[in-house]
């Protein structure tokens, strides 16, 4: 039987291992891909053409996840992500996967989307990241603890280069995945440039990104322990927000309501604790607490906002 597209990017997910890839995990992957094929260059040239297509495919993984972080988690780039897929239409299906969670409107905007080329993806970025180009020129790391030092030379010493690069690296890729040329199409001498090319863009934009979302991130344990202190304290005050409304609707059982919001909060508390015990006695027994209570506590507040929205007696 024939997967639907909606499958299709369902079993995409899962095979990225059920958590989107970071940069710097790609990066990696790229120089271990780059160490090997300087490894195996001199015996034989035929398998170096297969470097290229896995730092393109090594760029669409990067990207989609890039463009679905954005899509979800900003309203101003789920609103210019419009513009991508202007005149598609969701249907029951795709409603069902998302109400299951096995789909986010980020997943099918990232996986519409044309990425075949470097125009494709500057475009895409520069729809949902406003003066995209413009921002990779001067992206550098931003963590949180070095922001005095602002702004750091920019990752990228050439952009025009990169670009160029980025092109050659896409047009190789398409030729040696559609074509059997006559002729050698690619000289080994010019992989290391390709790889590094990938590279830089992956690390830049990655960058460009944490910006866009979160201005900084921290570097140290104990400045993650407090950015994420911060996100559960936020979270708990717009669960307490979704609360005092419910408590507003006609007919309501407030008594019933706080027991029910205490004994959830007893068992998230116990779930959090379950999850940081793998550190216990660790410094990052706070971070691992913070972060599990957080996630329970978003879907918390999507629990109740649904409440409220179906409730029947308004």
């Amino acid at each position: 039987m024939r997967r639907t597209k909606y499958q299709q990017i369902i079993d995409w997910n899962e095979r990225q291992g059920g958590h989107r890839r970071l940069g710097a995990e790609l990066v990696a992957d790229i120089d271990r891909l780059t160490k090997e094929a300087d490894a195996i260059s001199e015996h034989s040239s035929k398998l170096i053409e297969f470097v290229p297509i896995r730092l393109v495919t090594t760029l669409e993984v990067f990207l989609r996840g890039v463009i679905t972080e954005l899509v979800d988690e900003g309203d101003e780039y789920f609103e210019r992500s419009d513009k991508l897929v202007k005149g598609a239409k969701f249907d029951l299906s795709f409603a069902a996967h998302i109400d299951r969670r096995e789909l986010t409107v980020g997943d099918f905007i990232a996986h519409a989307v044309s990425l075949n080329n470097v125009q494709s993806v500057i475009s895409t970025l520069d729809t949902l990241l406003v003066d995209f180009s413009a921002k990779l020129k001067v992206a550098h790391p931003r963590w949180t603890e070095e922001s005095n030092d602002w702004p750091l030379p920019p990752i990228i010493d050439d952009y025009d280069l990169l670009m160029a690069s980025l092109a050659r690296l896409y047009e190789v890729r398409h030729v040696l995945t559609h074509e059997l040329p006559s002729s050698p199409f690619l000289d080994p001498i010019e992989v290391p440039k390709l790889s590094i090319a990938a590279k830089s863009f992956i690390t830049a934009t990655d960058w460009v990104v944490v910006e866009a979302l979160h201005g900084s991130v921290p570097r140290t344990q104990a400045a993650m322990n407090l950015s994420k202190g911060d996100e559960l304290r936020d979270k708990e005050a717009q669960l307490t927000a979704a609360i005092d409304e419910a408590t507003t609707l006609r007919g309501i059982d407030r008594d019933a309501l706080s027991e029910l919001q205490t004994t959830w909060t007893e068992w998230a508390d116990a779930q959090a604790k379950l999850v940081a015990s793998q550190v216990e006695g660790g410094s990052m027994y706070p971070m691992l607490w913070a972060s599990e209570k957080a996630a329970l506590t978003r879907e918390r507040i999507d629990q109740i906002e649904r409440f409220v929205s179906e409730w029947m007696d308004k």
